[in-house]
């Protein structure tokens, strides 16, 4: 797990990173493409919760990878956290029946990593 795990726990914090700099700098540029933008008390609302919680979200994968006695944990917040999120926006596109491209990559990068999660944290040494 340690290397795998490291990794998966990186490329998670710096994609979260990425996003929630993206999101906290331009919330409408970044969302406009599937329809949300909003006011400027909406847009402070998008740059607050999804763009400081992707901010500490990424800070707080980054930090696992650093400390060899978190990186569990931080695995099961990645298999988690995007997990929710992938069963949650298929619930949606579901429910509405609207699908995009945003939407698919999103999935790709929400299943893809609670895949890699999940593989890490099956590969780490099993106590007795």
């Amino acid at each position: 797990m340690d290397k795998i795990g490291k990794w998966v726990l990186v490329l998670a914090g710096l994609g979260f990173l990425g996003f929630g700099i993206a999101i906290t700098a331009a919330p409408a540029a970044v969302l406009g493409g599937v329809g949300i933008g909003g006011t400027a008390a909406g847009l402070v609302e998008l740059r607050a919760f999804y763009g400081g919680l992707e901010l500490g979200l990424g800070s707080f994968l980054l930090v696992c990878a650093a400390r060899p006695a978190w990186r569990e944990a931080g695995l099961w917040s990645v298999a988690l956290i995007n997990g929710g999120i992938a069963a949650a926006r298929l619930l949606g596109i579901a429910l509405s029946g609207e699908f995009t491209g945003f939407f698919a990559g999103a999935l790709v990068w929400e299943l893809g990593f609670t895949a890699a999660a999940i593989l890490a944290l099956r590969r780490r040494p099993r106590a007795g």
